[in-house]
């Protein structure tokens, strides 16, 4: 687990930290409700920077989910890998502003109390499929 689970997300960026853990499936309670079971492990690094002028965090996480194919209804093992440069707006006018700018740019507020495994599950809610499906060819209903 987590020494701390909150940091100052604009110190943190601008002081080049980093932090890496492991979370059970089970602790991240918005995810689990999309998962067909809460075995196993996340593991994660997060860390501050300064990317074009602007501070960041970088996140990467690691994780195998168990979703429903939505096919043929049998679970499968969905294998995650996200990597994610998120710069650090200091408010809402300048988040607006980027958002303008680059409408496909991810960004976050700066947060003096920012919630890690809270990020972590966002990022992996936002990176499971639509419509979880096994791989072409593994589908158990693959001829019905």
């Amino acid at each position: 687990m987590l020494a701390r689970s909150t940091v100052d997300s604009l110190r943190f960026a601008y002081a080049g930290e980093s932090i890496a853990g492991e979370v059970p499936l089970a602790k991240l309670g918005r995810l689990v409700d999309s998962l067909t079971s809460a075995e196993g492990k996340v593991r994660f690094s997060l860390q501050g920077g300064m990317d074009s002028g602007r501070p960041v965090l970088r996140l990467q996480v690691d994780a195998a989910v168990m979703l429903r194919c939505q096919y043929c209804l049998d679970p499968y093992r969905h294998e995650l890998r996200i990597e994610r440069v998120l710069p650090l707006a200091r408010n809402e006018a300048e988040l607006a502003r980027w958002e303008r700018d680059d409408p496909l740019l991810d960004a976050l507020l700066v947060d003096p109390s920012l919630d890690v495994l809270a990020l972590v599950e966002d990022e992996i809610l936002l990176s499971l499929p639509v419509v979880p499906r096994h791989l072409e060819g593994d589908c158990g209903s693959a001829g019905a």
